[in-house]
């Protein structure tokens, strides 16, 4: 093989690499360590992750623990709703937040009924306002203070002066807006809070005023609704009302100071989040996450459809799955959890399950007592997977973050833009002699003696005038390819995204 053949080859590859470098996929691997302490503060979107105020990448895996949306609305009389605050239930114990620490959670998510919170329509003093708020936040504080995040979610509302005995299609207008200005001021002061917005929007044709309503743009920006769900029966009743939408809720948590990340979950009972994206809300904090719920039996299943409507979101935000769940009791049957938790891990989706609740259900219950036992199935596996991962945790293979939305400062920007104008005036240069070099070592770029005309040359000087210009034109060719990777690898470093 020639010198000039060399150099074309070697040229040729120089060039290739760099394109691959600099226009080719990047791939991460992640490895996200469970995190001991949610009082490492802080916590906060970065990309499309979650991290602390150390910059540790944060995956929420937890519980459900529920009673807070229900036993302060139902039952009592007119007038004065309700029947307790945790239902009969010892959820803020030392003997159940230690039983729910010892299945290795990070994340507890606590559902919060609207007008308790506020102290209206009829709620008993005993269970709503002021008591209600105070056992809420002591029961926040208490979680916080054994090491785990916090998740509040709008569960339970009503439109008007209807009680909030069940879930609605959508947060009213008429004080799911009140209730988040109230909630997050609460809980400003403490990132290890997050809000859940609303629980399981489920916005379907029938219940819209207008037939014709879109229903990814009431989820941003509210609509008129004909009917809400009683609880109760008739399941449900007649009534107009407006529903508040995702960007307003978004825009009242921010209104009042609270910076803390906002969760945002989808159609469909939180099931369907395919216009997410399209209909992304806007956070001037920067900390929104996607929120999905994924069950057995519902339209988003499998992996196919997680890979196709969930996997793409997850490479812009982060994901919190707020509820899942599978099968227990006897002869019970895993049909979700073998399949749905090791996909989400190597996602880098967070989630949580349904519920740390003895109840008698045969499906979505993962103990059958308060010291924690695991209910067959569903319990046994949700806890031995997350043990699993508390020894051994998931490295995940995924593009890097996206770029934060929180505008950064003028200088930082104008640095920034500077530093990537001189790596591409480097790869332009070295681009420039890279062809200069190939052009020589191939014989269209002959150097020629000084003073002395090609044509009257003596054939031996010739002679080694090409081999001197392949040699030449071989060094600089080298050249220009060392400049040509090291600009393209600098920007694909720097600027992954690009």
């Amino acid at each position: 093989m020639s010198a000039r053949m060399i150099a074309r080859l070697v040229s040729g590859l120089g060039f290739g690499l760099a394109v691959a470098i600099f226009w080719g996929p990047v791939v991460e691997s992640q490895t996200v360590a469970a995190v001991p302490m949610a009082a490492q503060a802080g916590l906060h979107v970065s990309g499309n992750r979650l991290v602390d105020g150390a910059g540790n990448l944060v995956e929420l895996h937890g519980v459900d623990i529920s009673g807070t949306e229900f036993a302060c609305a139902q039952g009592g009389t007119p007038g004065s709703a309700g029947w307790g605050i945790s239902g009969d239930q010892p959820l803020d114990t030392p003997s159940t937040i230690a039983a729910i620490k010892s299945w290795h959670v990070n994340a507890v998510r606590v559902p919060l009924n609207e007008d308790c919170w506020l102290g209206i329509n009829g709620i008993n003093s005993k269970y709503g306002g002021a008591a209600y708020r105070a056992a809420i936040a002591k029961f926040v504080r208490d979680l916080n203070t054994s090491g785990m995040y916090v998740i509040v979610d709008l569960h339970w509302s009503a439109p008007g002066t209807a009680v909030a005995r069940s879930q609605q299609p959508m947060a009213d207008e008429d004080h799911g807006p009140t209730f988040w200005s109230s909630v997050a001021a609460t809980f400003a002061a403490d990132p290890s809070v997050v809000f859940d917005l609303y629980n399981e929007p489920f916005l379907y044709g029938s219940y819209m005023q207008n037939i014709k309503q879109d229903a990814w743009a009431c989820w941003l920006e509210g609509c008129g609704l004909n009917q809400y769900l009683s609880g109760g029966q008739p399941y449900t009743k007649k009534y107009g009302w407006q529903t508040a939408g995702m960007q307003q809720l978004i825009d009242v948590v921010r209104a009042s100071g609270a910076t803390n990340v906002v969760i945002a979950n989808g159609l469909d009972w939180a099931n369907d989040d395919s216009g997410w994206l399209a209909h992304r809300p806007h956070d001037p904090a920067g900390n929104l996450v996607a929120g999905w719920h994924e069950y057995v039996g519902e339209a988003c299943a499998s992996t196919t459809c997680w890979s196709k409507n969930i996997a793409p979101i997850a490479l812009s935000v982060p994901v919190v799955t707020g509820e899942t769940g599978d099968h227990t009791g006897k002869g019970c049957t895993l049909l979700n959890l073998p399949t749905f938790l090791p996909w989400a891990d190597v996602h880098g989706i967070s989630y949580l399950a349904w519920t740390f609740n003895p109840w008698g259900y045969t499906h979505d219950v993962l103990i059958t007592d308060w010291n924690g036992t695991p209910s067959s199935c569903e319990g046994q596996y949700y806890s031995a997977h997350l043990a699993a991962l508390a020894l051994s945790p998931v490295a995940i293979e995924s593009p890097p973050p996206a770029k934060a939305a929180v505008a950064r400062p003028a200088q930082t920007t104008i640095a920034g833009t500077g530093s990537r104008g001189i790596r591409i005036a480097i790869l332009v240069i070295g681009m420039t002699v890279f062809v200069v070099g190939l052009l020589l070592a191939s014989g269209r770029g002959r150097m020629l003696p000084i003073g002395e005309a090609r044509g009257r040359a003596p054939q031996r000087m010739m002679r080694l005038m090409r081999e001197q210009n392949v040699t030449v034109g071989l060094a600089i060719a080298l050249c220009g390819a060392i400049l040509l990777l090291s600009a393209a690898l600098e920007l694909r470093l720097t600027f992954p995204n690009s």
